[in-house]
């Protein structure tokens, strides 16, 4: 990092008069109030604020001037992300993943995430090589993303060759958050975008290996040899927008026993918002999202059909990405109800998400509702899955101006017989947030 933060100040020094200064900077912060947060058969209360702030500067168009016609960019960004201090707080189920994600036992975190270089017209025209600690996010996330803390690596993208908008090469080499042993993992592929009409499609293959002992979903891991494949499409024009990921999981793990256990998974993400003027409220959006993975029939499998990847786009500090205010699915997992690795009971894998919703807009001001239906695509020793719940979000925001949004949520969880026990009762959410960004 020192020398990465050495060679950016002699570019600087040696070529700032041909090159521009970007400076941005987001703070996000929020006052949180659960009550009657599920853990397993009990209800907790939960209070807590949390922060999260980044800040980034990037010289841009620094001539190399050895080169007929390259230049380069380079940039450094710094997150913090803090939480609560109370052991309360840090404590509960529902925080204590993300400390295990970001591999942080304290209630902050401050650290880099991004240091990279990028070189455009990289030893031929049309090549664009970006060296470093990145972000990135492939598609929809499904498989890969670097979760707002970046990923170690190199990227080529190779642009207008062989009638593809874009020929992308990568590899990136990560420590898995979910390994005892703090192990490296090498993350390689390659993703093909071309456009199509009034979309834009996506076709994408990934690798990632390692040789220590890891989590799964229903199964721990000695040695890990995954590759995904996928299929994207993206819409995003005046009056509707619209995004699809396909993706298969397949490769082999040894579980800690020895036995080979082959993995057979799928997953896939459907988002669609369309906007429209309904009389008198003006502009509104209604949208509708779908998410589903495959999971495990029984305990005793060869066949592992829980589709699951460490790098799924899940986290942005102390905040889940995911559909509903509290239970926050993704592609595989939930907000933890139990202290498993996708967040279910054991025997639970696989997430069935349907979601409905609408924004009306008047002015500055909006109002959205949205209602959640989540389901365990699979449970041991059914033909089916079993419900999970329901969710219903009220959110009200004002813009304060282009760089500031304040906004209030109200939400309600109500279990269903996946989750549900004798006293279980609804979880609700109260929120406050600010959104600052310059």
């Amino acid at each position: 990092m020192n020398k990465f933060l050495f060679f950016i100040l002699m570019a600087v020094t040696n070529n700032s008069f041909a090159a521009k200064l970007d400076i941005s900077s987001e703070n996000n912060f929020s006052i949180k109030s659960f009550e009657n947060l599920i853990n397993q058969n009990k209800n907790y209360n939960l209070s807590y604020y949390n922060l999260n702030s980044q800040f980034s500067f990037a010289l841009k168009n620094i001539t190399l001037e050895e080169t007929d016609n390259s230049w380069m960019d380079a940039s450094v960004g710094f997150k913090y992300f803090s939480i609560d201090s109370s052991s309360r707080t840090i404590n509960s189920l529902y925080i204590k993943e993300f400390n295990q994600f970001y591999q942080n036992d304290n209630p902050y975190y401050f650290f880099v995430d991004k240091a990279y270089i990028k070189v455009y017209n990289f030893i031929y025209n049309d090549i664009v090589a970006t060296f470093g600690r990145q972000p990135y996010t492939l598609s929809m996330g499904n498989v890969l993303s670097d979760n707002s803390k970046g990923l170690n690596g190199v990227r080529l993208e190779f642009l207008n060759k062989l009638k593809m908008d874009s020929i992308d090469f990568l590899y990136f080499r990560e420590n898995n958050p979910y390994s005892e042993e703090n192990i490296s993992e090498n993350i390689y592929g390659v993703s093909l975008n071309k456009s199509f009409g009034d979309g834009l499609w996506n076709l994408y293959y990934i690798a990632n290996s390692n040789n220590g002992k890891t989590k799964d979903i229903s199964f721990d891991s000695n040695k890990t040899d995954k590759k995904f494949s996928g299929i994207s499409y993206l819409i995003n024009s005046e009056n509707i927008s619209y995004t699809s990921e396909f993706s298969l999981e397949k490769g082999n793990s040894k579980d800690i026993g020895g036995k080979n256990i082959n993995h057979n998974a799928y997953s896939l993400s459907i988002n669609a918002t369309w906007k429209m003027e309904i009389p008198k409220f003006g502009n509104s959006n209604a949208r509708f999202v779908y998410l589903k993975s495959s999971g495990n029939p029984n305990s005793t499998f060869t066949e592992n059909k829980a589709f699951y990847s460490p790098y799924s786009k899940r986290f942005n500090g102390y905040e889940r990405i995911g559909v509903g205010e509290i239970y926050r699915a993704s592609i595989f997992d939930t907000s933890k109800t139990s202290d498993t690795l996708n967040g279910l009971p054991d025997g639970l894998s696989g997430i069935t998400t349907v979601g409905f919703g609408a924004d009306l807009i008047k002015g500055k001001r909006t109002i959205s509702l949205d209602y959640f239906g989540y389901k365990a695509t699979q449970a041991f020793n059914s033909d089916s899955g079993q419900s999970l719940g329901t969710e219903f979000d009220i959110k009200y925001s004002f813009d304060m101006g282009e760089k500031l949004n304040f906004y209030l949520v109200y939400a309600t969880f109500s279990p269903k017989s996946g989750i549900k026990k004798p006293d279980i009762k609804s979880t609700k959410l109260f929120s406050l947030n600010i959104k600052a960004r310059f």
